[in-house]
């Protein structure tokens, strides 16, 4: 398998993984009413050169109307949820305006909104940074996004023991939860509460398939042990 031309980093892949759609979406838009409306059942998705669509459904006691090529307002906010409740990872916060493509009429009124980013602060597995959301169409799509919670656990399965020596606790009877996984490696975390560290185990190639993710861990635990 190849290596991709772009070196990945946990902040600029987290960014692509949630602006691509892989996270939560709460999306609230001001329109022609200025008032603040929260879009239900929302959802978002990348499309390229710094923007992303937001489409949803007001919610119903809301009073929203927008026109399509009509400006309004919008504040996103994106979180990508952890297998463990505990270790939910706040993303990003977006906020800026946006142009209405297609507001139509269905099961209630389906707002369909683009918005244009530009730098984008991002938190994720205890990095921070800031991107250019328009140099994020370098960066490689996630192909395990929709597969994280489950690999986490059977991860932990299989690999528990070995991994509790990588993340440096030494109990086979206690490993470290595995807070999530990419295309590019997996990160664990130590412990719950304040003195939990986040530890980065890097892939040697890039995962495409679950199948890829076990023999890269399978190699991992190898040059360790």
């Amino acid at each position: 398998m190849s290596e991709h031309p772009v070196t990945s980093t946990p902040v600029t892949t987290g960014a692509r993984r949630l602006l691509d759609g892989a996270g939560i979406a709460t999306i609230a838009v001001r329109g022609s009413k200025n008032r603040s409306d929260v879009l239900v059942s929302a959802g978002h998705r990348w499309i390229g050169d710094g923007r992303i669509v937001v489409t949803g459904t007001p919610a119903p006691w809301s009073g929203l109307m927008v026109a399509p090529g009509e400006s309004v307002e919008v504040v996103v906010m994106i979180d990508e949820f952890a297998p463990i409740v505990e270790a939910k990872v706040h993303v990003a916060s977006l906020y800026g305006f946006g142009v209405a493509r297609e507001a139509r009429q269905g099961e209630g009124w389906i707002v369909e909104i683009e918005i244009q980013l530009g730098d984008v602060d991002i938190k994720r597995l205890g990095h921070t940074g800031t991107v250019d959301a328009r140099l994020l169409d370098a960066v490689p799509v996630d192909p395990l996004a929709g597969d994280t919670a489950g690999l986490a656990d059977e991860i932990r399965a299989r690999f528990g023991g070995e991994l509790s020596t990588v993340a440096g606790s030494g109990d086979p009877a206690t490993p470290p939860f595995v807070l999530g996984v990419d295309a590019d490696g997996l990160h664990l975390i130590t412990a719950l509460g304040v003195d939990a560290d986040v530890v980065h185990v890097p892939f040697e190639d890039r995962a495409g398939t679950v199948g890829d993710v076990f023999r890269e861990m399978g190699r991992y635990i190898a040059r360790v042990s």
